[in-house]
């Protein structure tokens, strides 16, 4: 048998990579290495992309052969660009592992919407390798491997509440949200994470940091309830050139408990006590061409559909 040969049996896993949006996003300075500082409380949501990951063999001394089909056809890009295959290849760079990789990638959350949706796919494809390839790498190890390709991948393996400090990947864990219902909004409109981030105007003043953990664990018992801090920096830059958005977004202040642009964008989201309370803001958008979705906190990260 050559180093090359079969290995292993075919091997199978599902997984759910869910969205998120942040309940604050502070930009506090641009960082030597050309990251930027940021304070960021990040909630995973009940909004899923789905992946069925098959190991079809297992080999030693050659490239990692994967083959991505996305569904629906066009959703997100099927070749070595897309996250997926870009965290196959460096889990196989990193442990010496390799072998033909077919993935299928159902999605469900938009792209370029700010919901994280790329992020959650790197971080299941990871956490799919670890499994099928038996290396048994930590939480701690996936992360540090998601870190490399893009600053929300490792709060996918852990989920939840987090807040995020540095570029995003150092997280402390936030007791769970209770009772609260998300509505998420996303125009036919498209946001470049790092063009966003380019137009800030940060000036030589470094933005304090606002989250207190203390602090902060007590106003998410209550959430969406009382009083919360929370602000979006990148509103400031996104908003002035989307009126759509600057128009969906104050509807959603005057009927939602919180209300921000979710992440970079071009979506929008609010937060509700309940069902009912929402009723008003979705017969508003009746008619309209929008992603509409509405979703709960979800307490973990990427899951396998067997636990």
């Amino acid at each position: 048998m050559t180093e090359s040969s079969f290995l292993a049996p075919r091997t199978r896993v599902f997984l759910k990579s869910p969205a998120k949006v942040n309940l604050h996003l502070e930009v506090l300075h641009r960082r030597d290495d050309g990251y930027h500082e940021i304070e960021t409380v990040l909630q995973a949501l009940t909004l899923f992309d789905h992946l069925d990951v098959t190991l079809e063999q297992e080999w030693k001394q050659r490239p990692v052969e994967i083959d991505l089909l996305i569904e629906p056809h066009g959703a997100a890009p099927d070749n070595a660009s897309n996250l997926v295959s870009r965290a196959v290849v460096l889990f196989c760079e990193r442990t010496g592992r390799s072998g033909h990789l077919r993935i299928l990638l159902t999605k469900t959350i938009p792209t370029e919407a700010g919901l994280g949706g790329g992020s959650g796919n790197a971080a299941a494809a990871l956490m799919a390798c670890n499994r099928l390839f038996g290396t048994d790498l930590s939480d701690d190890d996936l992360e540090a491997l998601g870190a490399e390709l893009g600053s929300d991948v490792p709060f996918f393996i852990r989920g939840g509440t987090q807040v995020g400090r540095g570029r995003g990947t150092d997280l402390t864990r936030l007791s769970p949200l209770k009772s609260c219902r998300f509505l998420i909004i996303k125009p036919v409109l498209s946001s470049s994470t790092s063009e966003v981030y380019a137009g800030l105007k940060l000036g030589l003043t470094t933005r304090s940091p606002k989250v207190n953990i203390r602090i902060t664990e007590a106003l998410i018992a209550r959430f969406p309830t009382g009083s919360w801090f929370g602000t979006n920096r990148l509103e400031e830059v996104v908003l002035p050139d989307q009126p759509v958005l600057q128009r969906l977004l104050l509807d959603l202040q005057d009927h939602a408990s919180v209300a921000f642009l979710a992440g970079s964008g071009s979506a929008v989201f609010g937060v509700f006590p309940d069902d009912h309370s929402m009723a008003g803001m979705i017969e508003s958008l009746a008619g309209t061409d929008y992603f509409i979705r509405k979703a709960n906190p979800h307490p973990r990260g990427v899951v396998f559909m067997d636990e």
